[in-house]
């Protein structure tokens, strides 16, 4: 299977996954990560690894390995928050905080384990760049090209 197979794939069975909890899935989508530097709402470090492992087993390098990553994850949340607030989920701040019981919740790097996630070891800096503005432009570049695309067209 190509990359982009494999992303669709992965696209898919989180929004299956959202759609059967669209109530859990703002929490998913606001809850801390594995890593204090990954992102919502592919949420593991063996999911990022094998996202990781598939884009550079398809001659991606490790910065656009990352960046593909970044994109992936942004158009997930995005979306997917958009479509289950369609639905009718609430989505106002939450009052409490959420208990998160005996949950280990990383808040620095030296308290994530990486010794089973090579290539996202190898990746961390880059992982823990804030590249917001950078991507928020790209994005919406594309999708202002997209879009003039289908109008010529």
């Amino acid at each position: 299977m190509a990359w982009q197979g494999y992303l669709q794939i992965l696209a898919h069975d989180v929004r299956t996954t959202a759609m059967e909890h669209p109530a859990a899935f703002p929490l998913v989508a606001s809850r801390h990560p594995a890593a204090p530097w990954l992102r919502p709402p592919l949420r593991s470090i063996d999911l990022i690894e094998h996202l990781l492992t598939c884009m550079t087993a398809y001659g991606f390098d490790d910065p656009r390995a990352v960046d593909a990553y970044k994109v992936f994850t942004s158009f997930l949340v995005g979306s997917l928050l958009l479509e289950v607030t369609v639905r009718g989920e609430n989505m106002h701040p939450i009052d409490e905080p959420l208990n998160e019981g005996e949950a280990l919740i990383p808040e620095h790097d030296d308290d994530v384990d990486l010794n089973d996630a090579p290539l996202v070891r190898r990746m961390q800096d880059r992982l823990s760049e804030d590249t917001s503005d950078l991507e928020f432009e790209i994005g919406l570049e594309t999708l202002v090209d997209r879009i003039e695309r289908s109008v010529s067209q």
